[in-house]
């Protein structure tokens, strides 16, 4: 199953994102910019990337390469983070390579300046992918990276591509018409589910989901500064927790401020002792009729 997709730049001019929509529009690629300069960035980038979160249309963006060089690629790729820094694409950032004097460089060169700019902007957490046209990428980029990485082909006039390797985006014309959009427009068909994916790994800006934190831990009663022994005379706090034993997690009770005696003056676990309300009961059995309860050391005074 395939969902309906446009791409877009400022050659559409102003966007009405929700006509767009309206028309069955599933997610737009939109041009980042192209070349290496901070200029370059397209004009209606931010509209159109405002355009598509506030209408609930997924997006992703490509940036058009002029690199005759790795060098250069990477250059490219340093002004395209800077543009798209601290955005959420639910598709990849694409790296555009379609101009002719770069493609006649050949396979080899082509293959090492699209790895550069892929490697770089992937490095930086993003999801990216190549696009070109069928033939292009066919014969001017290895098979290799096209398997590693995403694929957007471009192919007219036909009713299926026939291109050969593994791709997740066909666009399929430059002549289609969108409710929204003024002429022309690209229009696409994509086959994966990159939203899910990008967001389950944590990508192009997302944050991963994170599991529901563990309940912390109840922290480990510090040690008695001092040592009560039996018989000993103690003074409650007000409203201090008595507990039915030593590692029980709700109170049993609340004692009122008051004079207790230490039952035996064995320290117990968490911290506690148990106490008794007479001198003359402390150390006597059975323990359930003379000891009161156990009471954390921290509420003596």
């Amino acid at each position: 199953m395939s969902t309906k997709g446009i791409d877009v730049s400022k050659h559409q001019g102003t966007v009405n994102w929700s006509h767009v929509k309206a028309d069955g529009v599933k997610f737009a690629i939109i041009r980042a910019g192209y070349g290496k300069q901070a200029s370059q960035k397209d004009t209606q980038f931010e509209d159109n990337y405002t355009g598509c979160k506030s209408n609930g249309v997924p997006v992703g963006v490509y940036w058009y390469s002029y690199a005759t060089t790795p060098a250069e690629a990477k250059q490219e790729a340093a002004v395209c983070l800077s543009v798209i820094k601290g955005k959420t694409f639910e598709y990849p950032v694409y790296f555009d390579i379609e101009e002719p004097s770069v493609l006649a460089k050949g396979k080899a060169v082509c293959t090492a300046i699209a790895k550069a700019f892929l490697e770089t902007v992937e490095k930086a957490g993003y999801f990216v992918g190549i696009y070109s046209s069928r033939v292009h990428l066919e014969n001017c980029i290895t098979e290799e990276l096209r398997a590693r990485y995403a694929v957007w082909v471009a192919h007219y006039g036909v009713d299926k591509t026939t291109y050969h390797g593994q791709h997740g985006i066909w666009q399929k014309s430059s002549t289609g018409k969108v409710y929204g959009i003024s002429g022309n427009v690209d229009v696409n068909e994509c086959y994966v589910d990159y939203p899910a994916t990008i967001k389950k790994k944590g990508l192009n800006g997302f944050k991963t989901a994170s599991a529901k934190p563990a309940k912390p831990a109840k922290p480990a009663q510090a040690a008695p500064t001092k040592k009560w022994v039996k018989g000993q005379a103690v003074k409650i706090r007000s409203n201090t927790p008595l507990f039915a034993n030593e590692t029980a997690t709700t109170p049993s009770a609340r004692l009122s401020a008051g004079t207790y005696y230490i039952y035996d003056g064995v320290p117990c676990k968490l911290g506690r002792y148990r106490i008794t309300t007479t001198a003359a009961s402390c150390g006597k059995k059975p323990v359930g009729k003379f000891v009161t309860g156990y009471v954390s050391w921290d509420n003596f005074k």
